[in-house]
């Protein structure tokens, strides 16, 4: 009788309060709150709640997971404290993306999140296919086929953002086509490129020309401040730099890396703090992390941490690492290339892996920045809308 009348008190609550207190459970709650009764669930249906949740929503991941016959993805938040970390299990939300598709053989990644909203590839080159998916609302629409079979060693690489200014969301696509080294397999030219822009809402590509350097079909682009961004070649000067892609103005600059040219590197980018980062894997015992403090400035670059490697990393390796987040007790949440998710400690030089089910038979998990959102694809008015 007692849970009754406190679930009665709860549910008769005024609309504003309980939007108030939903807004502030993980997700994974809120979706189970929407059975509690009709009320409950229109609140949470409204766009006032998903722009309120929104407003309040904590960073998270979307980890990607594969085993044998299994294709899974989490919503994973950070229990952030600065006397612990954690992934805490009882609040992770599985979801299965391969519904997305109707071919039995499909391939799903993702490429690129925003505000909630994830860019999801089928990477299966007999159909390859880009979708628009929002995990939480369960919705989902596919993008217009672009221009360009990706046939090797022809490559695509592709990128998920908005502009600052107009707030349009848009998906950057980069095709080339490329002449290979006999000997090394490694591109010495690139005949042919070609970007594309879709602005979600709009119905239809844009081609706005080539683009410049050669790109890497692992490396897919890292939003941030209105921009693009892939660590890329300089097939000329033979070396490494960073490509960044204006939403805007869509206009590609370069930005250059921390070190000096003519070094190769076994990097990726990302965000630490509020800041563009780049991971670097080259050295035998360490990773580097080196952090540009002042975007867009290149006497701002610093090396920020240095991670030695556990003795089974050590060595020679092909592995690029990804630096996902700084914890306020230290440690650092990395992805080593798409085989373990580990936290770092700098102070103590230990690594131990992430308690996230992770299998001990063959797989691969891979891991992307996240903010739960529940607004609709329907903002996207032209956009064809689907649930899965």
């Amino acid at each position: 009788m007692r849970n009754k009348g406190l679930l009665f008190l709860i549910t008769n609550l005024p609309s504003h309060l309980i939007v108030e207190i939903l807004a502030r459970l993980p997700p994974k709650k809120i979706i189970e709150c929407k059975s509690v009764c009709k009320k409950w669930l229109e609140l949470i249906n409204e766009p006032y709640f998903a722009s309120f949740h929104f407003a309040l929503s904590i960073p998270s991941l979307v980890v990607h997971q594969t085993e044998i016959f299994k294709n899974f993805f989490k919503i994973v938040h950070f229990d952030d404290k600065y006397d612990h970390h954690s992934l805490p299990r009882d609040t992770m939300l599985k979801f299965n993306l391969n519904s997305l598709s109707i071919f039995s053989d499909s391939n799903i990644v993702v490429d690129g999140s925003i505000h909630g909203f994830l860019l999801v590839r089928d990477i299966n080159y007999k159909h390859e296919t880009l979708y628009i998916c929002n995990p939480l609302t369960r919705e989902y629409f596919q993008l217009p086929s672009p221009k360009g079979l990706v046939r090797y060693p022809s490559v695509v690489t592709h990128g998920f953002g908005v502009s600052l200014i107009s707030r349009e969301y848009k998906v950057v696509r980069i095709f080339h086509e490329r002449e290979l080294h006999p000997r090394n397999r490694s591109c010495v030219r690139v005949p042919y490129s070609e970007t594309q822009v879709y602005t979600l809402g709009k119905g239809s590509w844009k081609t706005i020309g080539g683009a410049p350097f050669a790109y890497d079909s692992r490396s897919i682009g890292l939003f941030f401040e209105g921009s693009l961004h892939w660590l890329i070649q300089d097939l000329e000067a033979a070396h490494d730099l960073i490509s960044s892609f204006d939403l805007e103005n869509e206009e590609f600059r370069p930005i250059p890396p921390p070190f000096g040219p003519r070094r190769k590197l076994l990097g990726s980018l990302g965000v630490l703090k509020g800041c563009l980062c780049l991971c670097d894997n080259t050295s035998n015992f360490e990773i580097e992390i080196w952090v540009m403090k002042e975007y867009g400035v290149e006497e701002s670059w610093g090396r920020e941490y240095s991670i030695k490697k556990i003795p089974e990393l050590s060595g020679p390796s092909y592995q690029i690492v990804h630096a996902l987040k700084v914890f306020k007790d230290g440690n650092i949440l990395i992805v080593w290339g798409n085989f373990f998710m580990l936290y770092c400690c700098i102070k103590s030089e230990v690594a131990k892996e992430v308690d996230m089910d992770q299998p001990i038979e063959p797989s691969s998990i891979e891991a992307i920045h996240y903010v739960p959102n529940f607004r609709s694809l329907r903002m996207f008015s032209i956009e064809k809308v689907n649930k899965f």
